[in-house]
């Protein structure tokens, strides 16, 4: 498994590109309407796990954090937990880039993209079992076990599906062809 290496112009223009990316495909998802308004899909992780997965855990991490605009606005800003609460948003989508770059070297990207999902996975569970109870009382009543499970069943639904697109695009290289790699 080669990681993607090149100039820091070319870094930064595949960051930004799949940072776009990924706010894109939030957009398209997070609009989808749902029985429970907090509770929407999310692929925005698509993007991270590329890079992610070609170019490691530092990019990957600036990566997640660029593609939580979207689901920071929809669920922070706009949602239950309003900006400053919802601002965690940020560094656990990045969470899941930094560790998914790290399992990337190692492992097929499949299981480095669901084992690179478990911190922020926990990381959400906390969230929303500690942090929005403590800081959004009038919030804590409609967050419950039943929810935060809905929620995480959710993101892991989601990651199988990512788990497969990346498992076919780092098997075809497709991301290498694209940026000329290969």
């Amino acid at each position: 498994m080669r990681i993607y290496t090149a100039t820091a112009g070319r870094q930064v223009a595949f960051v930004a590109s799949m940072g776009a990316l990924g706010n894109v495909l939030a957009l398209l998802t997070v609009t989808i309407p749902t029985p429970v308004s907090q509770i929407a899909p999310d692929l925005s992780h698509v993007a991270t796990l590329i890079v992610a997965l070609y170019s490691g855990p530092v990019l990957g991490g600036i990566t997640g954090a660029l593609v939580s605009v979207v689901p920071f606005y929809r669920f922070g800003v706009a949602g239950w937990y309003g900006p400053l609460v919802g601002f965690l948003i940020i560094p656990l989508k990045s969470l899941t880039g930094i560790t998914a770059g790290l399992l990337g070297k190692k492992l097929r990207p499949a299981l480095a993209t669901l084992l690179g999902y478990v911190p922020e996975c926990v990381s959400t569970y906390a969230f929303f079992m500690l942090v929005v109870p403590f800081f959004l009382p009038e919030v804590a009543q409609y967050v419950t076990q039943g929810f935060v499970i809905l929620v995480l069943a959710k993101a892991w639904v989601e990651l199988g599906i990512i788990a497969v697109i990346m498992e076919t695009i780092k098997r075809r290289d497709i991301v290498g062809r694209i940026l000329g790699k290969t």
